[in-house]
C-alpha cells in the first residue's frame, strides 16, 4: 500500500510540470502578474503543491489538516484576487483613468479640403469580395492548400491607401504539407484594383503551428510581454511584416496602454522591438482601435469626477469608424455621441493610430446612421447599402462622404451628405459627379472641381448666345478679342442669364474657358 501511495505521489508530482508546460505551449500565457491566465496557473500550482505536501508529510494523526504551507498558499491566492479586484477608479486609480487618452480639441477649419486619395472608398466587406476573386489566380492546386486571411488591414504605402491580407494556411494538415504561404493580396482603396503578390516562403504566420506560430514564436522570445493582435503590413517596398503591439498596464490590470511593437519578418522570424516613439515611419497600426475606444470612454467617464451622477460631459465614440489618411499616415474617423445614444452627434474625432492621439471637434450634427439612411434614400430604386462614412471638408463644411454598394458589396455609387442637415444629400456614379451635385445643393459652383486651376479675367461682353446641353442651359460670352467663355446655369448663379451685351464682367475661368465664378458683373 505504501509503495502504491508513493507511486501515485510521484506520478502527480511529475504530471504538474507536464500539464503546465502543455498549457504554456498551447496558450502562450505570459509570465506577467497582469495576465489573468498566469494568475490562475500560479494559484492552481500553489494549491496543488500544498496538497502534495500534505500527502508526502509523515503524520501520526489521520485526516487532512491545515498547516503553515497551506495557509501561505491560501494567503497568496487571496492577495492575487485582491489585485484583480483592486485597481479601479474607486481604489485610488482615478487619475490614471482620467488621463488615459491624449485628447486635443481642434477647429474643423484645420481639416484639409476633400481629396479623394485621402479617403477609404473600399471597406472591409468590399475588399473581401475583391480579394476572393484574385485568390483564384493561384491555380487549382494551390487554392485548395490555402485560405484568404480575414483581417484586411488598412495601410498607407507611399501615399496610397490599401487594404492587405496574407494568404493563410488552410488547416493543420495543409500546414504540414506546405510549410509556407505564397504571398498576400492588396486592394487599392481608391480604384478598387485587387492583385495577388507572390512572396514565396512566409513561414511565421498567425495560422501556422508549432514553433512557426507567430504568437508562440514571440512568447519564447519575450515570455513576459503582453501581446496584442498582430497586424499584417507592408513597408514602402511592399515587403510584408507582422506588427504586434505590446501592452503595458498603467494601474494594476484595469487601464492599458501600448508601450511598443514587435516588427516580425514572416520569412525568417526575425523580431525587432521598437518603443512607440521610435516605430519605423512606414508602420501605420501601432494602437489597436479597441484600445483607443476604451481609453477615450474611460477618460470621458471620469473627466468630471468620480461621482458624476448626472453624467455631465460623458460622451463616447460611435459604434463604427472609417479610415482616412493625413500626412501619409492612417487615421480613423468616428463620431462622438452622448452615452444616451440619441439620434445626433455632439462632435467627431480623428485618431492617429501611430500614437493614439485624438483630435476632437465639438460640433453638433447628424449621426452616421442617419446620414447613411439619407444617402440610401437618394438611390432607393437601386437598393444600395451605404458603407460607414468618412467626415470630409467640402468648402469648409463638415460633410459625410461614403460609398454605396450593391448586393455583392461592390461600390456602385457615391454620396455626400451634409453633417448639420442630413437631408442635404447628393449622389453620383463617380466621385466627381457626386461632388459636383453636392456643390449645387449647398450653393457652390459645381464647376469648381477638386483639381481645377482657375484664373481671373475681366472683359466686355461683345456677344451672347445660349444652347441646351444634357437638359441644362449653357450661355456663351464673347469678349473683345473674340475669345469664347461659357457658363452652365445649372451651377446655380442665375444672375448670369441677365448679363447683356456691353456689360463689364470679372470672372474666374478654367483652362477650357468654363466660367466657375462671377466675381463682379
Amino acid at each position: 500500500m505504501k509503495v502504491l501511495n508513493r507511486l501515485v505521489n510521484l506520478i502527480l508530482l511529475l504530471c504538474i510540470p507536464a500539464v503546465l508546460f502543455f498549457f504554456q505551449y498551447l496558450l502562450n500565457v505570459p509570465f506577467n502578474f497582469h495576465s489573468l491566465g498566469f494568475i490562475f496557473e500560479l494559484a492552481v500550482l500553489l494549491v496543488t503543491l500544498a496538497c502534495l505536501y500534505e500527502r508526502f508529510k509523515k503524520r501520526k494523526d489521520k485526516g487532512f489538516r491545515f498547516d503553515t504551507v497551506t495557509y501561505v498558499a491560501i494567503g497568496a491566492i487571496i492577495v492575487m484576487l485582491i489585485g484583480v479586484i483592486a485597481g479601479g477608479p474607486y481604489t485610488g486609480g482615478l487619475n490614471n483613468y482620467k488621463n488615459q487618452s491624449v485628447i486635443k480639441e481642434i477647429d474643423f477649419e484645420s481639416i484639409p479640403e476633400f481629396d479623394v486619395t485621402q479617403i477609404q472608398l473600399v471597406d472591409k466587406n468590399t475588399a473581401e469580395q475583391l480579394g476572393d476573386r484574385v485568390f483564384g489566380t493561384l491555380g487549382s492546386d494551390e487554392v485548395s492548400q490555402y485560405a484568404v486571411g480575414d483581417d484586411w488591414v488598412q495601410i498607407s504605402v507611399n501615399g496610397t491607401l490599401y487594404r492587405v491580407t496574407p494568404i493563410d494556411f488552410g488547416s493543420f494538415l495543409k500546414y504540414m504539407a506546405t510549410g509556407s504561404t505564397p504571398g498576400y493580396i492588396m486592394v487599392d482603396c481608391e480604384s478598387g484594383d485587387a492583385r495577388l503578390v507572390r512572396t514565396e516562403g512566409m513561414k511565421y504566420m498567425t495560422s501556422a503551428y508549432f514553433s512557426h506560430n507567430l504568437y508562440r514564436h514571440l512568447f519564447f522570445k519575450d515570455p513576459t510581454a503582453l501581446f496584442g493582435a498582430a497586424k499584417f503590413e507592408l513597408d514602402d517596398d511592399c515587403r510584408p511584416y507582422w506588427i504586434v503591439p505590446v501592452y503595458e498596464m498603467t494601474w494594476l490590470d484595469k487601464t492599458e496602454d501600448i508601450k511598443g511593437v514587435y516588427v516580425v519578418d514572416p520569412f525568417n522570424g526575425d523580431a525587432q522591438y521598437y518603443d512607440v516613439a521610435s516605430v519605423p515611419a512606414w508602420v501605420d497600426n501601432v494602437y489597436p482601435v479597441s484600445v483607443v475606444y476604451r481609453q477615450f470612454a474611460q477618460s470621458k467617464k471620469y473627466e468630471n469626477g468620480l461621482f458624476n451622477w448626472s453624467k455631465k460631459g460623458v460622451v463616447e465614440f460611435t459604434d463604427d469608424y472609417a479610415y482616412v489618411q493625413f500626412n501619409n499616415n492612417v487615421w480613423i474617423y468616428t463620431g462622438v455621441t452622448s452615452v444616451g445614444k440619441d439620434e445626433s452627434n455632439v462632435g467627431f474625432a480623428y485618431i492617429d493610430l501611430r500614437n493614439g492621439e485624438i483630435s476632437y471637434i465639438r460640433r453638433a450634427g447628424a449621426e452616421e446612421y442617419s446620414a447613411r439612411s439619407s444617402a440610401e434614400g437618394a438611390v432607393q430604386q437601386y437598393h444600395y447599402t451605404a458603407i460607414f462614412p468618412s467626415m470630409v471638408s467640402v468648402k469648409g463644411r463638415p460633410t459625410y462622404f461614403m460609398g454605396l454598394v450593391d448586393g455583392a458589396n461592390l461600390i456602385k455609387s457615391y454620396a455626400f451628405v451634409n453633417y448639420e442637415n442630413y437631408q442635404t444629400a447628393a449622389t453620383g456614379t463617380t466621385v466627381q459627379e457626386a461632388y459636383d451635385n453636392y456643390l449645387k445643393l449647398i450653393g457652390e459652383s459645381a464647376g469648381k472641381d477638386m483639381d481645377a486651376e482657375t484664373v481671373t479675367v475681366s472683359f466686355e461682353v461683345k456677344g451672347l448666345q445660349s444652347y441646351v446641353k444634357d437638359g441644362n442651359t449653357v450661355i456663351l460670352y464673347r469678349d473683345e478679342s473674340k475669345e469664347i467663355y461659357w457658363y452652365d446655369l445649372s451651377n446655380g448663379d442665375l444672375s448670369a442669364s441677365f448679363i447683356e451685351i456691353g456689360d463689364l464682367v470679372t470672372v474666374k475661368v478654367k483652362t477650357d474657358k468654363e466660367i466657375v465664378e462671377f466675381v463682379s458683373e
